[in-house]
């Protein structure tokens, strides 16, 4: 499946099934350098201003959990009943995963991950960094994690997500075992670590786009069906602008609308650091 076919099944079903209303393509540019270094950066408490509509967020915590669409909930007659008691019922979900996910300070991970960066800066004028961990629903019955750091400032919005390695299966999402958590907080650590790694060296010029496109599609960022229909593995785009590609990472940009729904493209917008069997579709295009 090309790229047309999907962009028009992404918007169509998106359209039609009104996930996420009328889709706004932000282009994902480089941060504002001189700014960034002049001023530094320093991490903020708040939750991200934009996050996916379906977005539901554990109590007290920096997770924000995508759930899976449900087929016979969309198709019912009419719609906004089943969605309405859809989000009660994922609402529900997510507030009963509190007491699990307390621990994992994602603000705390971000703000020492910033510590050690040159551009750390406790002055009132630093651009503010937020620090969000989204957890998706995926067709495979595993939840994955991506890390991402949103800077909003009124000049300029950015993203920067890291790919957690480690997905958790299913039934274990509402009570992680102890060995998931400590996994989790041992990548948490690197991810962030590697996030602040990615806005230092966009401060200073080292993300440019190589002039190359990717064809990428990963359960990252279409996890479940589209509209509980279609296939994520369907799904994969070409017009990715790649950054940097390593033996077993690649480093893109992409544009996107942050406040749709999850599958319908929230997670795009932003630079990605994947690793490359995170990905089910890797195709470096050259020009």
């Amino acid at each position: 499946m090309n790229k047309f076919n999907c962009i028009f099944i992404v918007i169509g079903l998106a359209s039609a099934l009104g996930l996420g209303g009328c889709v706004s393509m932000q282009a994902s540019t480089n941060i504002p350098a001189q700014k960034a270094r002049q001023v530094g950066l320093t991490v903020s408490d708040k939750m991200p201003v934009t996050l996916p509509s379906d977005a539901q967020v554990i109590p007290d915590t920096h997770f924000a959990v995508v759930f899976a669409e449900n087929a016979a909930t969309l198709l019912m007659p009419i719609p906004f009943v089943g969605e309405a008691v859809e989000d009660s019922v994922n609402s529900s979900k997510s507030k009963s995963y509190r007491d699990h996910y307390l621990g994992l300070d994602v603000v705390g991970f971000a703000r020492d991950a910033l510590a050690k960066s040159s551009l750390a800066s406790d002055s009132a004028g630093a651009m503010q960094i937020h620090p969000v961990a989204y957890v998706q629903e995926c067709i495979d019955e595993k939840f994955r994690i991506s890390l991402a750091i949103h800077i909003e400032s009124p000049d300029w919005t950015g993203r920067y997500l890291y790919h957690v390695p480690t997905s958790i299966p299913a039934e274990d999402i509402s009570n992680p075992t102890e060995q998931e958590l400590s996994q989790m907080k041992n990548e948490f650590k690197i991810g962030f670590s590697k996030l602040v790694e990615l806005i230092e060296r966009d401060a200073n010029g080292q993300l440019q786009p190589t002039g190359q496109k990717v064809d990428f599609g990963s359960l990252y960022l279409y996890g479940s069906r589209l509209g509980g229909l279609v296939s994520p593995y369907m799904m994969h785009l070409s017009d990715g602008e790649l950054i940097e590609e390593g033996k077993d990472y690649v480093i893109f940009r992409h544009s996107g609308d942050m406040s749709v729904a999850g599958n319908a493209g929230a997670m795009l917008f932003g630079v990605h650091y994947f690793m490359k069997d995170q990905l089910h579709t890797l195709e470096v295009i050259a020009q």
